[in-house]
């Protein structure tokens, strides 16, 4: 009840974010659009207002009306020796600039609504963003317009508009990032409380066995089942000793695992030789090959092997792979264990003939917790923190750890780490 509750409350959230972004887009470019027709009525405006101003000036009305008279292609020589053109331009930058518009704009006079100009210049439409104010009242005649062009542009986009458009660009990035750390959060949490699950139900199990052990043991003894027989006595005792020492053992992993990913373990580091835990690790695991009729082959080539390390953990480390190999081994177990120089770096590796992990749990491995899927079948005994250990352990010594599997054809584990000098 409580997954499908966080789950809807995910989506629901998910939407009303889309919403949000809708709606934002559309502020954005009714925003632009108010803000083009605001810059398009400030243009008319003072072109309007300029016709007008110009209209009243008789003697400039003349004297536009003599130069319109006049050769084209001297017609801006006139209207420019006459200071027509500047005092046209200099009435529309008035203009413009009490509607708060600052832009740069050429002066044209077309008539008729050619592309050629009276000017003499060829005037292209398809660039520019234009804007016409008949000239009928001024030079009393028809067809001729005064056209203000911006150049390069098509639409003016003011400054503000040019902001907020940065500014909401800037905001819907942001909420999209957070939407998707979000969502990739949450599907993290949901695997670490999958994982959090199958470690509860595979502790049950571990400890359940000894538990059960101990119990019967201690039962028959109490109530005297062995009395005359110390051997059988002793047996029970031996037994309750060992199983209690396999629920020491347990317990001791999921403290050491926590203790290091809090950092409050502290290592005891000194100069090892990496070849030499390695064997102690294969020994380890001798018995354990021989109940399974496998073996191991140990090439340890590795000249230079000297590490500033915890003994104790790196072996341990060593010991968990090793021992991986031998439980997920659905045949007669083949381990291979060797050590090579590459550079400065020793590398120890770690490959068996198990059953693989598939790709696409290869990059969760190393997760706390984690354990591939195998679905009701629970022959395989752990936790899910032995790899886990594993990559805590080697990366608190500086080093790596990497894998390669293929399902069906075994696993190879790659421990490197630096020299010591």
């Amino acid at each position: 009840m409580r997954k499908t509750l966080r789950k809807y409350l995910v989506w629901i959230t998910l939407i009303f974010l889309l919403v949000l972004m809708f709606l934002q887009i559309r502020w954005i470019v009714y925003s632009i659009r108010f803000q083009e027709k605001i810059f398009q009525n400030s243009i008319n405006l003072a072109l309007g207002k300029t016709i007008a101003s110009l209209n009243n000036d008789q003697y400039v009305c003349n004297l536009m009306r003599d130069c319109m008279r006049c050769d084209t292609l001297s017609l801006d020589d006139q209207l420019l020796s006459h200071g027509i053109w500047d005092k046209i331009h200099q009435s529309i930058d008035d203009e413009l600039a009490a509607f708060d518009v600052y832009i740069d704009f050429d002066l044209f006079i077309t008539r008729n609504n050619l592309d050629t100009l009276q000017s003499g210049k060829k005037f292209n439409h398809s660039r520019s963003a234009y804007y016409t104010q008949s000239l009928q009242d001024i030079l009393q005649t028809n067809g001729y317009e005064l056209v203000v062009r911006v150049p390069g542009r098509t639409t003016f986009l003011p400054r503000e508009a040019a902001l907020l458009l940065g500014s909401s660009v800037i905001l819907i990035l942001l909420i999209l990032i957070s939407l998707l750390q979000m969502v990739r959060l949450y599907k993290n949490e949901l695997q670490l409380l999958a994982n959090i699950r199958d470690l509860i139900n595979n502790i049950t199990h571990e400890f359940k066995t000894p538990i059960s052990s101990i119990a019967l043991a201690a039962n028959m003894i109490r109530k005297g089942r062995f009395t005359g027989q110390p051997e059988k006595l002793q047996e029970y005792a031996g037994l309750i000793v060992n199983e209690n020492q396999k629920l020491q053992r347990q317990v001791d992993s999921l403290l050491d695992l926590a203790a290091i990913e809090w950092d409050e373990f502290e290592y005891r580091k000194e100069l090892i030789g990496l070849n030499d835990l390695a064997l102690t690790a294969a020994q380890s695991i001798q018995l354990l090959l021989e109940e399974k009729d496998g073996n191991i082959e140990i090439d340890l080539k590795a000249e230079k092997d000297n590490l500033t390390a915890d003994k104790v953990h790196i072996t341990n480390a060593i010991l968990n792979l090793l021992t991986n190999a031998v439980k997920y081994a659905d045949q007669k177990p083949h381990i291979r264990l060797l050590s090579y120089n590459r550079e400065d770096k020793v590398i120890l590796e770690v490959s068996d003939n198990g059953v693989g992990i598939p790709l696409k749990y290869q990059r969760f491995i190393f997760d706390k917790y984690f354990r591939v899927p195998t679905g009701d079948v629970h022959n395989i005994k752990g936790f899910g923190i032995g790899l886990s250990y594993v990559k805590s352990v080697v990366e608190a010594h500086g080093g790596k750890v990497s894998v390669v599997s293929e399902p069906g054809k075994g696993s190879s584990f790659y421990l490197t780490f630096r020299l010591s000098d």
